[in-house]
């Protein structure tokens, strides 16, 4: 394979990873699959291992509608609102106000209707009653300190008290469980918590699917939703904490003591599709008459990092697992350090674009040298084609020793564009994923990164466009145009012209991306730009024959 080939694979490849990245998102994590609408089991007698599924936890409670009457409390703060059920002593709705963003409105994480199974439900195992159908009585509702107690009881065994208090600054609450021994002789048994997280209509497009992690002593492991719905997640160890996550948001629970097994199922109710978890603990100790304290927290809301981290038990790490982590969870850093320093998000895109320019430039420089010493060698190697045509190795040979003598790399131009797929690959999923962005406008039409700048609507639809008219991708594709007639012509003139299409097919690709990820990109074409002019005023290489 000859110079020119090679230089044109290089390019192509590396022009195919970016294309095809969002591609293989969806084939690794495909969008979720249709699940029929989950059946609701009669209740089944608990063992002390977890039950078979998650959702044997939910019952069917229209046959003992007649019998019992279901009774839900709330309590509110200012942007973070929680509903409670007597049935179970469960949540049943989990409402964030207005997300701190009036223009995204409410978003609602946990939503049960009458008669279902709510969330953070409390059961021990193997006694014999199951405190998950039961109904709770109420001993506490105090809305200004945001507090309620619901308590239960299977007479001459167990008692349980579930206390709910609400944070005041962030999206949370504390849940104590007091467990009652009601007997005179000491009792055993495991303590079973349920989570739930439910999710939202998933975009073809959208590389952020919803995911279940879980933090042991010694590493955080997670798996995504497409696989979930296949096969429960099971995880067996030490676990500190758990989350159940969708794009933006998350639900995390985690104890004072670490529980031994945790296990997330998915499923359909009613067109919701959702995911529960189930944490196990070991087997608690109650003396005769005496009580035990098992401390809960729960954190229901947006994936900011701030808060996240706040916490100190690790919880920021969702946002940096998986490939790519550490890059994104850098890049993530400096965004919200550049966003603290020019108050914009979209203005810390373009000074952390300029980082990253600045860093790559030496690589970048020796690029574009490489290219312009190739296209100074073009005479040279087509005469060396024409001459040793018909012998493969010769020609080889002598277009080594020619590179040799004018000291030119031939995969000089393309490396150091391979070496940065890495990095825009992790800025593209974190402008993806990044909830700080989602609703923050930046200059005149931009209104939120986190989605396509849409400056006007058409009243009608385009092939693969869609309606909106989106002014960044086109300035985007613009200044592609533009540095590509800048850049030094390789190769023969048909790959020449393939080269041609690139900017058409990346305007394709970038269309529908979010306008913060297209910022980066538009932003880093126009310093690569003034970088080429630089370079286009300088004399081609003088090569001696």
């Amino acid at each position: 394979m000859n110079s020119e080939k090679r230089l044109l694979l290089a390019v192509a490849l590396s022009f195919l990873i970016l294309i095809l990245y969002p591609i293989y998102l969806k084939w690794v994590s495909p969008p979720p699959a249709q699940v029929p609408e989950a059946e609701q089991p009669v209740p089944a007698k608990l063992s002390t291992e977890m039950s078979s599924t998650v959702g044997d936890i939910q019952q069917t409670i229209s046959q003992a509608e007649p019998l019992i009457k279901e009774t839900r409390y709330e309590l509110s703060k200012p942007n973070f609102e929680v509903e409670f059920t007597n049935l179970g002593g469960a949540v049943t709705k989990v409402l964030l106000k207005s997300w701190g963003k009036v223009q995204n409105g409410d978003i609602v994480l946990i939503d049960r209707k009458l008669g279902r199974a709510g969330a953070f439900l409390t059961n021990l195992t193997g006694q014999g009653v199951d405190f998950n159908s039961k109904i709770f009585s109420l001993e506490l509702l105090d809305q200004a300190k945001g507090e309620i107690r619901l308590a239960s009881e299977e007479a001459g065994k167990w008692r349980m008290v579930k206390t709910y208090k609400l944070h005041e600054e962030r999206p949370a609450l504390s849940l104590e469980v007091e467990i009652h021994n009601l007997s005179d002789t000491q009792l055993i048994s495991p303590l079973e918590v349920t989570s739930r997280l439910d999710l939202e209509a998933h975009p073809q497009n959208d590389p952020v699917h919803p995911e279940s992690f879980v933090a042991t002593d010694e590493k955080l492991v997670s798996r995504h939703l497409n696989k979930i719905e296949k096969q429960p997640y099971v995880v067996e160890g030490k676990i500190s904490w758990q989350a159940l996550a969708r794009k933006y948001f998350t639900v995390i629970i985690r104890s004072d003591e670490p529980a031994v097994l945790a296990k997330t199922a998915a499923g359909t109710e009613e067109e919701t599709k959702f995911m529960r978890s189930t944490l196990q603990w070991g087997p608690i100790e109650v003396p005769a008459a005496g009580v035990v304290n098992r401390n809960f927290l729960i954190y229901a809301g947006p994936q900011y990092y701030r808060d996240l981290k706040s916490y100190s038990y690790g919880f920021e790490q969702i946002l940096s697992h998986g490939f790519f982590g550490t890059f994104r969870f850098w890049l993530l850093i400096a965004i919200q350090w550049a966003h603290k320093t020019v108050g914009n998000y979209g203005w810390a895109i373009i000074l952390i674009t300029f980082a990253l320019k600045l860093l790559f430039t030496p690589l970048t420089h020796m690029s574009f040298e490489s290219m312009k010493k190739m296209q100074a060698l073009q005479p040279k190697m087509k005469a060396l084609q024409e001459q040793h045509k018909g012998d493969q190795a010769r020609l080889s040979q002598e277009m080594m020793g020619l590179y040799k003598k004018h000291k030119v790399n031939p995969m000089g131009g393309c490396l150091p564009m391979v070496l940065q797929i890495p990095v825009f690959i992790a800025f593209y999923q974190v402008l993806s994923q990044t909830a700080e962005l989602k609703g923050e406008p930046f200059i005149f039409w931009i209104k939120d990164l986190s989605e396509v700048d849409r400056a006007w609507t058409l009243p009608f639809s385009l092939p693969f466009l869609g309606d909106a008219v989106n002014v960044l991708p086109l300035l985007m594709l613009g200044s592609m145009v533009w540095q590509q007639r800048l850049t030094p012509a390789t190769g023969t003139p048909e790959q020449q012209k393939m080269m041609m299409f690139m900017p058409i097919i990346f305007g394709f690709v970038f269309y529908s991306l979010p306008s913060g990820l297209v910022l980066y990109w538009f932003v880093n074409n126009i310093l690569s730009i003034f970088h080429q002019l630089f370079i286009k005023g300088k004399a081609l290489p003088h090569h001696e024959e």
